[in-house]
């Protein structure tokens, strides 16, 4: 009996002394893409016949890796979100406009 006492106190000791884990708290993680509006009718020349009033452009930090890219107007938002979700890029790593004037045409409609 003194063998399993011994044992008993020293689990004990061991379960009192050991260090307490704190959980580690979740990384906050800003999900929110920043679409922006432009009135510079240069940035879409692809607004003839087949529109594409959305604009992808990857800035200096990732140009070797992305290239610049148009959306066409029918889901060109949501594969623009995609496209940035796809790469994990964060917001100083692109630029992401619509085109104002499209937008605008659009509210009439």
């Amino acid at each position: 009996m003194p063998r399993t006492q011994k044992s008993f106190d020293e689990k004990i000791k061991k379960l009192s002394s050991s260090k307490k884990v704190t959980p580690k708290k979740p990384v906050k993680r800003s999900t929110k893409i920043k679409i922006i509006q432009s009135r510079k009718k240069d940035l879409f020349p692809h607004m003839g016949m087949y529109k594409f009033p959305f604009r992808f452009e990857p800035t200096d930090e990732i140009k070797d890796k992305l290239n610049l890219a148009w959306f066409d107007e029918f889901y060109g938002e949501e594969r623009m979100i995609n496209h940035i979700r796809k790469h994990k890029l964060k917001s100083h790593q692109y630029r992401a406009y619509v085109n104002y004037w499209w937008l605008k045409e659009n509210e009439r409609k």
